[in-house]
């Protein structure tokens, strides 16, 4: 069975692929933007022509024999209804918010670390719709994912983007978790896994045993 993969950038888009066919999945990607910033502007600004955009892309995997999409991109899941368009569509629609009630069911202290703030507020939503008591640190970080598309590596980010201070600041809060809310920060989590002994949450692993359930 096919698998469709739509995502924000060309980048993000193939690394869902890849991360579905490591897991035996067949995938083809359906990047929605060139750039971070155009992904960023079009989430923010322009969210009727993406909407337009992703019910298209949907329909390009359709044609192409999709029978589930994964959606690899959480500011693109938060942006626009992704219900509303497997609905219209009539497709299965994995996103990595599907992971997220469970993560809220397990966690009673998160520092989440995400593209940008509207990734931010509806994965504080989500969270709190399951746990009411949740305490939750969030960190919008854009450049983050710029750095990770210029393929730099990850030791080189952790050094540049100062992401040592961002590990001692989750150390001191005695959060449980660190939640990476963009599927572009698995990139590094060999990297933070080796900085600090805080678990590092990777939803994209969660969503894909919902979407096993399809294949």
């Amino acid at each position: 069975m096919l698998v469709g993969v739509i995502a924000g950038t060309l980048v993000d888009t193939q690394m869902g692929v890849d991360f579905l066919i490591q897991n035996n999945i067949q995938a083809k990607g359906y990047p929605a933007s060139k750039t971070p910033k155009e992904q960023s502007r079009l989430q923010l600004l322009g969210k009727d022509i993406l909407f337009k955009k992703v019910m298209d892309l949907v329909n390009r995997a359709k044609d192409d024999g999709a029978k589930a999409i994964f959606v690899y991109c959480n500011s693109l899941s938060a942006a626009i209804d992704m219900k509303e368009i497997e609905i219209k569509m009539n497709i299965p629609i994995i996103t990595p918010f599907t992971a997220y009630k469970k993560l809220g069911k397990e966690y009673s202290s998160l520092l989440i670390l995400a593209a940008n703030g509207q990734s931010c507020a509806k994965i504080e939503t989500i969270l709190e719709e399951v746990n009411e008591n949740i305490q939750m640190w969030s960190i919008s970080a854009l450049p983050l994912v710029e750095e990770i598309e210029k393929d730099i590596p990850p030791e080189e980010i952790f050094e540049n983007c100062n992401l040592k201070y961002i590990l001692k600041w989750a150390k001191n809060l005695k959060v449980e978790a660190i939640l990476l809310g963009c599927t572009h920060f698995p990139y590094l989590m060999d990297i933070l896994g080796k900085e600090i002994d805080i678990p590092i949450l990777n939803p994209g692993a969660i969503a894909l045993k919902y979407l096993k359930d399809y294949y």
